[in-house]
């Protein structure tokens, strides 16, 4: 897997589901999954590290650490 920061782009994915201030359920790995060919392992980091940078930056919160809704925040 070539080295892309994939942060923008799962981003953008979260912000096709909803607006800042909203809960939404979010599919990321199955998304980056099927639209950037990962393997299940690949999702898991990509999406790990993705949540991780977004988090630190403000822009969402996991409503729940294990389950799929994420808040929006920016």
């Amino acid at each position: 897997m070539p080295q892309i920061d994939y942060t923008q782009r799962v981003y953008d994915y979260l912000r096709t589901l909803g607006d800042p201030g909203d809960e939404v359920l979010s599919r990321i790995k199955p998304w980056l999954k099927s639209s950037y060919g990962m393997t299940e392992r690949e999702a898991v980091q990509v999406r790990k590290l993705a949540m991780e940078a977004l988090t630190t930056r403000g822009l969402v919160e996991r409503v729940n650490i294990r389950g799929p809704y994420v808040r929006i925040l920016g």
